[in-house]
């Protein structure tokens, strides 16, 4: 009789309890298992967008683990897509073929290949030192023409420079390439598509590639447009005009990126005394630093599927890398399914897609009640409590697992007593009810 009426309770409290859903104007399968908490998922009827976290620093600012995956990247810019048509101008480490005619007799064509010290110069026949950084072939042709000249060697010399190898406009590929190395830059539009034509292409696994670049190799707006003033103040009047010690003679040459000297009446060469402050148009020469660069965040799906955008410019001594795939193991433990080390994939894994990869949650679990531990040093870690639900519903971001992450998903102390009262009783199928031993009165 105890168990008739036990059985006639808990089906009036079920059928009770669908009755009110219904009325409600709510489906029974929206309705989240009642008594379970370790049940998650989505309940949101509209779709949700949200970022997936790449450092513990997200979540708690006071947890030194920054994204190290160039975490000062920027995302591409206007000016990133800008095409300035310019002849090459010779760099240093070039190799450049000069012939010159009635040098050696008249009528005799004179060839000499060199390569540009790394000081700029080159050193020509019965010239000495000519500078060529910065030149283009057109304008070290005049140069080396006017040396040969104003030394009263060759009136009118038939000059000829062609750059054969420009190592002064290329660019490297490092990581995950198909083939890394060192690439020639064929014109002024030469862009990232045609530079992974080079390379070959990257690894299947890479979904961002990054270039770095020196800030001075961004392009000056201003140079498309003919006469552009340039910067410098000009000598005072009255004064000697300015003297660069290191031109070839006869010929100043263009402007160039060195120490300023002016010479007084009969007297030696001086450095030039910079301006008071506050006169425009003079930057002082200050001693070479670190060379400043900006790094480049390119989206590789978003490139191939079209959207030309990020199909940038690439410049001299630009630097591409592509990130090689995250390896490691990460650890699933306490109240999950199928507790164990597991390898983190090519393509990342998220701390939701871990969870799913180890079954999911037992009986047990209280999903806000998880604990991330992740080594941000060779000696120390971290812990950041994580709530499992709401990621799963979508009202918080996912985040991204590193290698030696540990998940510990924690129970507390009303837990094993629901997992207890669910499994007294069990629905089967036909709408019967089974009734558990365990919870009968004892015969004496």
């Amino acid at each position: 009789m105890l168990q008739a009426r036990v059985l006639k309770r808990v089906a009036s409290a079920s059928l009770l309890a669908l009755c009110a859903a219904l009325a409600c104007g709510c489906s029974i399968l929206d309705i989240k298992s009642l008594g379970d908490p370790s049940e998650m998922f989505p309940d949101s009827k509209k779709p949700l967008q949200k970022p997936i976290l790449s450092s513990l620093s997200s979540i708690d600012a006071s947890i030194d683990d920054p994204d190290q995956e160039f975490y000062n990247a920027t995302d591409v810019k206007p000016i990133d897509s800008l095409v300035i048509p310019q002849d090459y101008k010779i760099g240093k480490g070039d190799l450049l073929n000069i012939s010159v005619n009635d040098l050696m007799g008249l009528g005799v064509e004179t060839t000499k290949q060199t390569r540009v010290t790394e000081s700029g110069n080159i050193s020509m026949n019965l010239l000495g030192q000519i500078h060529a950084e910065g030149l283009t072939e057109d304008e070290l042709q005049k140069a080396i023409a006017d040396g040969y000249k104003n030394g009263q060697i060759i009136p009118n010399a038939q000059v000829t420079v062609t750059v054969v190898e420009a190592r002064a406009r290329t660019f490297s590929a490092l990581g995950a390439v198909n083939s890394p190395g060192e690439f020639a830059i064929l014109k002024s539009d030469f862009r990232l598509l045609d530079a992974l034509v080079l390379m070959r292409d990257v690894a299947p696994t890479t979904d961002v590639i990054y270039v770095v670049r020196q800030l001075k190799e961004d392009p000056n707006p201003a140079a498309a447009v003919p006469n552009a003033p340039t910067s410098g103040t000009p000598a005072k009047p009255g004064s000697s005009p300015v003297i660069d010690p290191l031109a070839p003679r006869g010929d100043a040459g263009p402007a160039i990126n060195r120490p300023v000297f002016l010479q007084a009446a009969g007297g030696p060469l001086a450095p030039m005394t910079p301006p008071a402050a506050g006169t425009p148009g003079f930057e002082f020469a200050a001693p070479t630093g670190p060379i400043e660069t900006r790094t480049i965040r390119v989206p590789l799906d978003a490139l191939k599927n079209g959207e030309l955008k990020y199909n940038i410019v690439i410049r001299p001594h630009d630097l591409i890398i592509a990130p090689n795939p995250v390896l490691g193991d990460y650890y699933m433990g306490l109240h999950v399914a199928r507790g164990g080390v597991y390898t983190i994939p090519p393509k990342k894994i998220t701390l939701k897609q871990a969870i799913i990869a180890a079954g999911g949650l037992d009986g047990d679990a209280i999903p806000e009640r998880t604990e991330l531990i992740r080594r941000i040093g060779p000696t120390r870690e971290a812990f950041v409590r994580i709530d499992l639900n709401a990621i799963f519903s979508g009202t918080q971001p996912d985040i991204f697992l590193k290698g030696n992450d540990e998940v510990l998903v924690g129970t507390n102390i009303l837990a094993p007593l629901l997992a207890d009262l669910r499994n007294g009783f069990r629905i089967t199928y036909g709408f019967g009810f089974l009734y558990d031993r365990n919870y009968a009165p004892t015969e004496p």
